[in-house]
């Protein structure tokens, strides 16, 4: 049976997995992948795989019919599932498999990490004193702040904890959510707006919520928000996010993902000492990143019956 590898996390170790499914009497397949694989690669391989680790790539309705009858699964690296079409994966009686929860320490931590990132300025400063200087700068410290928390699922809940530990006052939209596992008020988006100092992106994105944080709600955000994003790039949209930085409607962003993935080197969002960015990996912790590993492969197994 051949296994399609095409999440780079694997990829990035590849004679290691490539070895452990090897053993498994497997053989798998290595595309060359940049961060994720479209739909027009994933037809490439059509006809040709059993199982598929899938990594973000765009698995749509007619990549899974051209996959069939062969294809018996796919196991998503990760948690996010939305590069799926899981309408017609049901439909289709393909099984999708995922490891849901497991990122929640690692994505909030990480949140809260490059939170204290933008709105201190902390590369800056270390930027700084390597070249000689010594800056005494003056910054927003997070105590007494509201939080409010986009998606309130294991991430979610694993911020709010977090900011709690800050001072912070925490509060949720959630659409599939009346009431919070912690107690937590789940509120309107409008509400949200209207009361946070900090917005944390959580959630999944969908086609309902693509670029969610447009300009239109940020100008109903509180003068001066912050902004985090742990989620999607496509939640946020980055020409509207960048004029508000500009104006000062948004005092930081805190983005760990983006639209266009890798940021190109001259977006106008690197143009701001207010914004930390990451290389959307704040699940980067090694607990977190070998659950799912083993979570992942046991998933494989399972359904193709090894």
């Amino acid at each position: 049976m051949n296994v399609l590898v095409s999440n780079i996390m694997m990829i990035n170790e590849r004679d290691r997995f490539d070895a452990i499914l090897r053993e498994k009497g497997l053989t798998p397949i290595w595309p060359e992948v940049n961060q994720f694989m479209d739909e027009a690669q994933c037809l490439e391989f059509a006809g040709e795989v059993d199982g598929w680790l899938a990594g973000d790539d765009q698995i749509t309705e007619a990549v899974l019919k051209a996959y069939l009858p062969r294809l018996k699964v796919i196991s998503k690296w990760g948690t996010g599932i939305d590069s799926i079409d899981l309408a017609a994966a049901k439909a289709l009686g393909v099984p999708i498999c995922n490891s849901p929860g497991a990122f929640r320490d690692a994505v909030s931590e990480y949140a809260i990490g490059l939170l204290l990132a933008a709105t201190r300025q902390l590369a800056r400063t270390d930027r700084m004193i390597r070249q000689g200087a010594w800056p005494k700068g003056r910054f927003p410290g997070m105590t007494g702040k509201t939080m409010g928390v986009v998606g309130y699922g294991a991430i979610g809940q694993g911020v709010g904890q977090r900011a709690r530990g800050l001072g912070m006052e925490v509060i949720a939209h959630d659409p599939y959510m009346q009431t919070a596992p912690d107690g937590a008020p789940v509120v309107s988006f409008d509400t949200l707006l209207e009361q946070a100092d900090v917005i944390c992106l959580c959630c999944n994105q969908t086609a309902e919520n693509y670029h969610l944080i447009n300009a239109q709600t940020l100008d109903r955000a509180r003068d001066g928000v912050i902004l985090c994003n742990v989620a999607r790039g496509g939640l946020v949209d980055e020409t509207a996010l960048v004029a508000a930085l500009q104006s000062g409607k948004v005092a930081a962003a805190a983005l760990d993902v983006f639209e266009v993935e890798p940021l190109p080197t001259d977006h106008p969002l690197l143009g701001f000492d207010t914004v930390a960015v990451s290389s959307h990996n704040a699940n980067s912790t090694v607990q977190a990143i070998e659950y799912v590993h083993g979570n992942t492969l046991d998933n494989l197994f399972k359904h193709l019956q090894i």
